[in-house]
């Protein structure tokens, strides 16, 4: 009897959802045509913002996981875009979509990795330092950014893995794609009008969209970064899917796209990306477990790329002159760590607030000379228990990382050896990942995948272990069969 009242109550539940749907693809297009007519602009908006929200809600209730690989592929083509009609950043709108869908349905992973530890450590460390500096609706606002790029570890890691590696793939075609379109734009677009065909999705508003390196003669060179709009942003970007692409293709295709890639990252011109990548080729070479073959083979694809890369005039000038007498970015640098303490002065706790106005406003941020280094802009933002568990995620990383250049594979290698260079480099030169959510993001996509590469790492050495004990066991086996026969 009480089975037949459970399936009646489903059949009920299942009869009411039926119902509510038909009735949002009825009601909604109707509402939606009549206030694209005669309503004005505050009408139409509404009416699109109502279309939009009938749409994410049907999807993030029927199908979730729509919602991640809608936001690999944002993260990886379209970073900075907007909603169409609504001015509201794509990435974040379907960060909070999937947190909400894995709040809404079931688990496929319900275990907490060391990794993630440390990421819950950060977020309960960076609530207390709100709670003890907010004082306007802005502090909130930027936290609320930074919330939703950083939780979307948490819930990524929630997936099955067959779905998890689909959406690094997805991040990998959408940049290598954003990579193409920025090289065309760098190559035969000078002026940067072609990411104007882009505006629909909030693109090309700038009258001047490119970015400069300016030489001490007065010379201006042009850096790549299409639809990433930082040059340093992009170079993030780009090293993470370099590092997907290595770690999840194969064949000619990988060949193909991180070639793509670090040409790409090779035209941001952003050292920071660069020297990651090719410190943390260095430490493959020293710690990774690789076979003769192997070894010459990176030795020699990376050696190539590198030397054609110094042989383009602009990169050589840039990579040569740093930290050299006439690089004013290595001068602030200095100035921002020698002023860092005499800010913290009574803020070394809880930080001086998220909402700072340099944090927000872009011509502020030009003129405030802060800290051009992660752990320490954490520390100015947060306080001094935010950037010890930032500092936690960078050190469990690395430990992470050094075990992956131990294992038997060459791409988990590379993966945690890129992972230690950037922690080493990038997060130490540059500060995108702290201050700009959507690279805030990319950098928690990086931890999931070192995460699972961990897994990839744990299980080859599992199956590894296996096959010795049955081969020990076969041995042993025909050793006594050998005696008994004798």
């Amino acid at each position: 009897m009480l089975r037949v009242s459970e399936t009646v109550t489903t059949s009920v539940s299942m009869s009411m959802t039926r119902r509510a749907g038909v009735a949002a693809i009825v009601v909604v297009p109707v509402f939606v045509t009549f206030a694209m007519i005669v309503g004005g602009t505050p009408a139409k908006l509404g009416a699109i913002g109502l279309a939009a929200l009938t749409i994410g809600a049907y999807i993030g209730l029927r199908h979730p996981l729509y919602l991640t690989r809608a936001l690999a592929f944002s993260l990886g083509a379209l970073p900075f875009g907007y909603i169409p009609g609504v001015h509201a950043p794509l990435v974040f709108a379907l960060g909070i979509a999937v947190i909400l869908a894995t709040v809404i349905h079931r688990m496929a992973v319900s275990r907490i990795t060391w990794g993630e530890m440390t990421i819950i450590a950060l977020l309960v460390t960076s609530t207390l330092s709100l709670v003890a500096t907010s004082g306007s609706l802005v502090d909130y606002v930027e936290f609320g950014k930074w919330l939703v790029s950083t939780l979307v570890a948490v819930c990524l890691l929630r997936m099955p893995r067959d779905e998890l590696k689909l959406f690094g793939r997805i991040y990998v075609y959408a940049a290598s794609a954003a990579a193409a379109f920025a090289v065309v734009i760098l190559v035969g677009d000078p002026a940067g009008k072609l990411i104007r065909y882009l505006s629909v999705l909030g693109y090309g508003t700038e009258e001047e969209s490119n970015r400069f390196v300016y030489s001490p003669g007065g010379a201006t060179t042009v850096r790549l970064a299409g639809t990433y709009v930082d040059p340093n942003a992009a170079g993030i970007g780009f090293v993470l899917a370099l590092m997907l692409c290595i770690l999840l293709l194969r064949g000619y295709l990988r060949t193909a796209l991180s070639a793509l890639l670090f040409l790409s990252i090779v035209l941001t011109l952003s050292r920071a990306a660069l020297f990651s990548v090719v410190f943390g080729v260095m430490l493959m070479f020293v710690f990774q477990q690789l076979r003769t073959r192997e070894r010459l083979a990176i030795i020699g694809a990376f050696a190539a790329a590198f030397i054609g890369a110094l042989a383009v005039p602009s990169v050589r000038n840039r990579v040569f002159s740093s930290f050299g007498s006439g690089d004013a970015g290595s001068s602030a640098r200095g100035d921002a760590l020698v002023e860092f303490p005499r800010l913290m002065q009574g803020h070394w706790m809880f930080g001086l607030g998220w909402g700072r106005a340099e944090f927000v406003d872009p011509v502020v941020a030009f003129e405030v000379n802060y800290v051009a280094n992660s752990p320490l802009l954490t520390i100015y933002r947060g306080g001094l228990l935010t950037g010890l568990a930032f500092a936690a995620i960078l050190v469990v990383g690395a430990f992470i990382g050094y075990k992956l250049m131990r294992s038997g594979r060459w791409e988990l290698g590379f993966y945690g050896a890129t992972f230690i260079g950037f922690s080493i480099v990038a997060l130490q030169l540059d500060f995108p990942v702290v201050t700009i959510p959507a690279t805030t993001m990319a950098f928690s996509v990086m931890l999931v995948f070192l995460v699972h590469a961990w897994e990839l790492a744990t299980r080859s050495n599992h199956q590894a272990g296996l096959t010795d004990a049955t081969e020990s066991k076969s041995l042993v086996s025909q050793e006594s069969t050998s005696l008994a026969v004798s």
